[in-house]
């Protein structure tokens, strides 16, 4: 990842280059010129020069950074690739320097400015390498060191920024659970049906409402982090799923095909709701005739495999209508696992919807 300045829009990033070179010139000129060492026009040319060069060498050392970051991190290879770096720098900076200096000179005896013609060109770089070779070498590592810091402060803002996705998308998902699961339209038939089974199966009704506060509070106190075991998203889901099966009686058969070895591994908290929710309500309560609900779960050496089945009518023929549930999940999948996680939504008698998550990808290491 190359790294960025948070700067604001109005200041470019050239500008701070150039802004920092005129004054590390200046800084530097004063002390040559206090110093003794020079006066002020020719200190502040000969550090002008000598730090114009380093600006154009600094986005190699960056480069190089980059591409020993992106790499194989062994310590042989990057101090290596390192070493080699200042020594490549060390040349090419003082070459840089002499030879501005050296066409400098040229156009001055050409204008007839100067009265002598430039020095020797390979003479006066072997001098300046010499001269300026223990400077440079804390000048490469300081630049080396800026492009670490950058780079630490790029990638903190970024996961922090990601984990502020993943928790507004967590709790988008939990607010969706709360709609799904208290509008007026789930919450007014479930009522309905207790209203029914007061008189006819008292005993029933009973339950149903016992269930129906089970499952609301066990909503608005459910865990606000971003992976829970499947076994204890399944438990919530059971819940979810006996109060339908209290209300559609007959009419809903649900089949649990959950594997043993499955039950411990992490997936996205809420993950399976909407898409059971989605299920019941546009496919075994959109027809007639009873329907069967299943719920498959089970692992192999690098997935777990995740599948919501129903018997109702399917998919619309004309185009595949993805809901807010299933979009949100889609895309906490995504954010979550990245390219290693899968999403199918099919039609194969009733609509089947499957999910893959790897085992060994954890959501933290995971890019956008």
């Amino acid at each position: 990842m190359e790294p960025t300045l948070g700067l604001p829009k109005f200041l470019p990033r050239w500008l701070c280059f150039v802004v920092a070179w005129i004054l590390l010139s200046v800084v530097f000129a004063s002390q040559l010129y206090w110093s003794g060492y020079a006066p002020w026009p020719e200190a502040l040319w000969l550090e002008a020069v000598h730090w114009l060069s380093w600006g154009i060498v600094a986005p190699l050392v960056f480069w190089l950074c980059r591409r020993l970051y992106r790499g194989a991190r062994t310590w042989t290879r990057y101090s290596a690739g390192l070493l080699a770096g200042a020594v490549v720098i060390s040349l090419l900076q003082p070459a840089l320097a002499q030879l501005i200096i050296y066409m400098n000179e040229g156009v001055q005896w050409l204008l007839s400015i100067a009265n002598a013609p430039p020095r020797s060109f390979l003479p006066t770089l072997h001098v300046a390498a010499v001269k300026v070779a223990g400077y440079n070498l804390p000048v490469y590592a300081g630049l080396v060191l800026a492009w670490h810091a950058m780079t630490y402060y790029t990638e903190l803002r970024d996961r922090q920024v990601k984990a502020m996705e993943l928790e507004s998308l967590l709790h988008q998902a939990q607010l969706q659970t709360l709609r799904s699961q208290l509008n007026p339209h789930f919450l007014f038939n479930t009522l309905h049906s207790i209203a029914e089974l007061v008189h006819g199966n008292p005993k029933l009704a009973e339950q149903l409402i016992l269930r129906l506060g089970e499952l609301l509070r066990q909503v608005l106190s459910s865990s606000t982090d971003q992976e829970v075991a499947l076994a204890q998203e399944l438990a919530f889901i059971k819940g979810y799923v006996e109060i339908e099966q209290m209300r559609l009686g007959e009419r809903l058969q649900v089949t649990w095909e959950i594997a043993p070895e499955a039950l411990s591994i992490k997936v996205p908290s809420l993950v399976l709701q909407p898409l059971i929710e989605n299920a019941i309500r546009h496919g075994i309560a959109a027809t007639a005739r009873p329907g069967v609900l299943a719920i498959r779960a089970g692992c192999d050496d690098r997935y777990l495999h995740l599948q919501v089945r129903d018997t109702g009518p399917g998919l619309p023929q004309d185009k595949v209508q993805v809901g807010i549930g299933l979009s949100n999940t889609q895309a906490r999948l995504r954010r979550l696992y990245g390219s290693g996680q899968r999403f199918e939504l099919l039609d194969d008698n009733g609509v089947v919807v499957n999910i893959q998550i790897p085992l060994a990808m954890p959501a933290s290491a995971m890019t956008p």
